[in-house]
């Protein structure tokens, strides 16, 4: 199959793709439900076996207990080694696939994890046989990665990801393309976890208030003198996201803590936030008061420089030339799985269909990107068997 005849192959393929999304949406897998995802985990298990891949079930590390990635394994006679990053984990609750199970509605598909991304799971299992029928498209391994983890940070599995990214040319995420599904991911930023932690000195709060140390009033001065590290023109975002201070109604605080979510999109960007923080902090309200930071780097950013920018562009490209379609370029706001294989690997983002209102009940896929975004994937592979996108077999890689 080449050109149009591939598109027309894509297009007639929709509504396979739907009735086996149907299929997966209808199942829960929220990242909390254990039992969900292990039911969901061997279905998966099953579907990639019947398509003639060699399914290994992987436990999630530490401190994430009981969850299952799923590495499915296709091997060819070519030289490329391709890794496909997917989750089935979604942020809904056991029972909320009874409650409003899959449903098409016009050019709309409905249901808990429809876009995100129960339906880029069914496009890559779609995508399988046709690539067995496209010419030049034989690689040498090619792996597809189920994580469990992810919209829970994949702490669990971040290190599976970056050691298969490690035995692979090129990782391909399946992550959403924008409202219309007509953008490509070249960066997604980086998130750190700080604790602002003050200690000050405990008192009644109607007998002798003067002597204690007020740990909640410091508290509230701190992050009022915060407010201004947030750096929007470089993507940089510093944010008090929970907090408390005290314990009893009639007692002046002597501990407060707030936790602050972190995003960066420029590495560097952690440094600097970390030092201001620590300068700021040294300003306090009570010279008796003690406070103290602590910072943990949680995911790298990734992407928007020369490797992941040539790799867009090629695919940009593609869709130029090929569907008519102009890609733009997508910055995610937060990081994925991309972030732990773009560390190692020429990696690049956004292949899976569209998605409006992400994570909400109203989550929809718009029907009418799957077709094009089921060819951009299947012309993406055939063009990195091809060896026209990255260099193959780099430093001599191990089999997967």
């Amino acid at each position: 199959m080449e050109g149009n005849e591939l598109f027309l192959a894509c297009r007639e393929a929709v509504p396979e793709v739907l009735k086996l999304s149907e299929r997966l949406v209808n199942m829960d897998s929220g990242t909390d439900d254990t039992a969900g995802l292990r039911r969901k985990a061997e279905v998966l298990s099953s579907l990639f076996t019947e398509e003639g891949g060699s399914v290994r079930l992987m436990e999630t590390a530490p401190p994430v207990r009981d969850k299952w990635n799923l590495a499915a394994t296709f091997h060819g006679t070519g030289r490329a080694r391709i890794l496909i990053l997917t989750h089935y984990d979604t942020v809904f609750p056991a029972g909320e696939a009874a409650r409003r199970p899959f449903f098409v509605e016009g050019e709309r598909a409905y249901g808990p994890g429809v876009a995100d991304m129960q339906t880029s799971l069914s496009m890559v299992l779609k995508a399988l046989p046709m690539l067995r029928g496209l010419e030049g498209c034989d690689y040498h391994t090619l792996t597809v990665f189920c994580n469990a983890d992810e919209e829970a940070g994949s702490r669990g599995s971040r290190d599976q990801i970056t050691a298969l990214a490690r035995k692979h040319d090129i990782a391909l995420n399946m992550e959403l393309s924008g409202a219309e599904g007509n953008l490509i991911t070249v960066s997604g930023r980086g998130m750190a976890n700080g604790k602002l932690s003050v200690r000050g000195r405990a008192a009644h709060s109607a007998a002798e208030p003067p002597a204690g140390v007020n740990a909640g009033l410091e508290l509230a001065h701190q992050l009022l003198q915060l407010r201004s590290l947030s750096r929007p023109e470089l993507r940089t975002a510093v944010n008090p996201t929970v907090g408390s201070f005290g314990s009893r109604p009639n007692v002046i605080p002597d501990h407060a803590e707030a936790l602050l979510n972190i995003r960066v999109a420029d590495a560097a960007e952690f440094a600097r936030v970390e030092q201001d923080i620590r300068e700021i902090i040294r300003n306090r309200l009570f010279a008796e008061s003690e406070v103290s930071f602590d910072m943990d780097i949680a995911i790298m950013p990734y992407g928007n420089n020369p490797v992941t920018l040539d790799l867009a562009e090629k695919v940009r490209a593609i869709a130029r030339a090929e569907l008519g379609m102009e890609l733009g370029y997508r910055h995610a706001i937060g990081g994925n799985d991309t972030s732990f294989s773009a560390q190692v690997c020429p990696s690049l983002d956004g292949f899976g269909p569209g998605c409006v209102a992400m994570h909400t009940a109203e989550e929809y896929l718009p029907v009418p990107t799957v077709a094009p975004r089921l060819y951009l994937l299947l012309r993406m592979v055939q063009e990195v068997c091809r060896g026209n996108m990255v260099p193959l077999n780099r430093n001599g890689l191990e089999e997967a």
